[in-house]
């Protein structure tokens, strides 16, 4: 993102709506994924995600540069949240869950909330990194990490959300995750300035290197055989750089009919 500095007054106005966005996102993520899955993993995974689901918005609809709003948002979000699944829902959480949520809620919004503004271009912006594309400057590491943590949560959705609802096989999670691929290379080109297909590839790539790491921590060390690794590493990248070019080509059709 530019060199652009938050405001020191604070939007009360989009820290309300991160906290409201935020608590219906983890609380209702929670108890969906608790009812399909077992495992206490995936049910707290997904609700951690809606941390960053809700920076991205308010990050993204805000006017003007807010990354203070959904970090503080996350605080209360994860307060807030703990409170009604402990007491109205009865789920017991250990005292080092009830610090550890606020601080990963403060960094997770920031994290979202940082996304949304780099989804959020504006025509300075815009501006400035096609002249650096220009000048030789030949990837966008920003859009890069963007476009990584929007696969990521969109891998997530689509595998761990669509389970829940179809309760596919094998099949229809790799057909699930495929979509998400494509998916989060199209918005990553679609919104970032220049020509960013590699960009939304590599994300592809990182993304679906994020997978691993999760499978290995949160399922108890998993860790897949050397050919599924290789073979879903070059599918996100094949799959999120066609992802990247119809975003490119949607850009241009858009931006064709708003230039008249």
């Amino acid at each position: 993102m530019p060199e652009a500095v938050a405001s020191k007054k604070l939007s009360w106005k989009w820290i309300v709506v991160g906290i409201v966005v935020g608590v219906f996102l983890t609380v209702s993520l929670y108890l969906a994924m608790g009812k399909t899955f077992s495992t206490g993993t995936v049910p707290t995974y997904m609700s951690l995600l809606g941390f960053i689901v809700m920076g991205i918005i308010i990050g993204y609809k805000s006017a003007g540069y807010t990354l203070t709003e959904p970090a503080i948002g996350g605080i209360f979000t994860a307060m807030l949240a703990g409170f009604f699944l402990s007491n109205v829902m009865e789920i017991e959480f250990s005292p080092t869950d009830k610090i550890v949520a606020p601080v990963l809620g403060l960094i997770l919004g920031f994290i979202g909330g940082w996304v949304g503004e780099e989804l959020q271009v504006t025509p300075e912006e815009k501006a400035k990194e096609l002249a650096e594309e220009a000048a030789g400057k030949k990837l966008q590491w920003g859009w890069i990490a963007a476009g990584t943590i929007l696969a990521f949560i969109l891998n997530a959705f689509f595998v761990f959300g669509g389970f829940a609802l179809l309760k596919f096989g094998l099949g229809g999670i790799f057909m699930s995750l495929g979509a998400s691929f494509l998916l989060a290379g199209l918005l990553t080109a679609y919104y970032s300035p220049g020509r960013t297909i590699w960009e939304a590839a590599l994300a592809g790539v990182f993304s679906m290197i994020l997978n691993f790491v999760f499978l290995y921590i949160g399922f108890d060390r998993t860790i897949l055989p050397i050919g599924y690794i290789i073979g879903m590493m070059i599918g996100g990248f094949v799959l999120s750089l066609l992802g990247g070019y119809f975003g490119e080509k949607l850009q241009s059709y858009m931006e064709d009919r708003i230039d008249p």
